[in-house]
């Protein structure tokens, strides 16, 4: 009686569009994604302690894994990307931001996100941080970013 609820009528569509065509899947596996996330972690640690957090967005946010499969890789590179947050001064905040081109400010924004996703349960992530730097990004890239970052459907 109730099979036509179970029926994916999206199979009889021909302009239907796939997970797969909205979302490209990162040609990588998810070992070489964790093993460049990891090697970016010992860049960004380096660039943390001379003070560099301009230098370490930037190496954090170039080619950010992404996709449902590089699970261990997304969250190593969202907990390097908080302890960067993290560890700015307010001060600090707008001269990182402005040195970030288009892409890297998306992509922030993305994580950004992601971070206030996860403040309800973790405690090592400082949501009234998030916000300032969601303050600055904003005024630096506009709601522009803002649209992009939500109807991206690559996952960071």
């Amino acid at each position: 009686m109730s099979e036509f609820r179970h029926l994916n009528v999206d199979q009889y569509d021909e302009e239907a569009f796939s997970a797969e065509e909205l979302a490209p899947k990162d040609p990588r596996s998810d070992e070489e994604l964790s093993q460049v996330a990891h090697a970016k972690q010992s860049d960004v640690r380096a660039r943390l302690s001379s003070g560099d957090m301009a230098g370490a967005l930037h190496v954090v946010l170039a080619d950010p894994p992404t996709g449902q499969h590089a699970v261990h890789a997304r969250e190593t590179t969202l907990s390097m990307v908080l302890d960067i947050l993290n560890s700015t001064r307010t001060v600090d905040i707008m001269p990182a931001v402005k040195a970030l081109d288009a892409s890297e400010r998306d992509t922030l924004m993305k994580y950004l996100y992601r971070g206030m996703e996860r403040g309800r349960s973790a405690a090592s992530v400082n949501c009234a941080v998030l916000l300032s730097w969601h303050e600055k990004l904003t005024l630096v890239a506009g709601t522009g970013s803002i649209m992009r970052v939500m109807t991206d459907r690559r996952m960071v």
